[in-house]
């Protein structure tokens, strides 16, 4: 009995009628991945959105099915469930990680610079981060507004804002420091 959506409306602990109830059939593990494979692949690209992800959840799937294929009687129904609960896993754990992003990175410590420059290189450091790499990419890496602005996926006028307000800065700090 369904509910009209696919799922078994039973009660727990109903019993399976007389039909239904099947001994294990011995599955060649070879010929079922052939068959197998790309819908599982298939379904959890469409469930994720990433082709490598998905051959990652297939491949996952085919090694959680293989210590119980011998008792499992649907077996391709199996690896359907499995993969639908691997991707629901993934969905969940990359929500958490939005949600609950990392800290951000500690400033480094200060690499052997000549005196004159520590008190420069602690100043970049302080800067905020798109303005410090926009910095440290065009000064120390020696690229374009252009390349930066690939690298930093802003456009260059971006760029070049983020550079003459981060030199206003460091000019600003450092002239403090004086």
């Amino acid at each position: 009995m369904t509910d009209g959506g696919g799922l078994d409306a039973r009660r727990p602990g109903a019993a399976d009628p007389p039909d239904a109830v099947a001994a294990p059939v011995a599955v060649d593990a070879e010929a079922l991945y052939r068959a197998e494979h790309q819908r599982v692949v298939r379904l959890a690209y469409l469930l994720t959105g990433d082709q490598a992800i998905a051959q990652e959840v297939g491949q996952e799937a085919f090694a959680r099915l293989l210590p119980r294929l011998t008792g499992t009687r649907e077996p391709a129904a199996y690896l359907r469930t499995v993969t639908v609960n691997l991707c629901r896993d993934l969905g969940r754990r990359q929500s958490t990680v939005r949600r609950h992003p990392p800290a951000p990175p500690t400033t480094s410590p200060a690499p052997d610079l000549p005196r004159d420059l520590d008190a420069v290189w602690q100043a970049v450091q302080r800067l905020p981060p798109k303005r410090r790499d926009a910095v440290v990419l065009r000064y120390w890496a020696d690229l374009s507004t252009d390349e930066i602005a690939r690298l930093l996926d802003v456009r260059p006028a971006t760029v070049r804002s983020l550079l003459h307000r981060g030199l206003h800065s460091l000019k600003e700090v450092l002239a403090d420091e004086r």
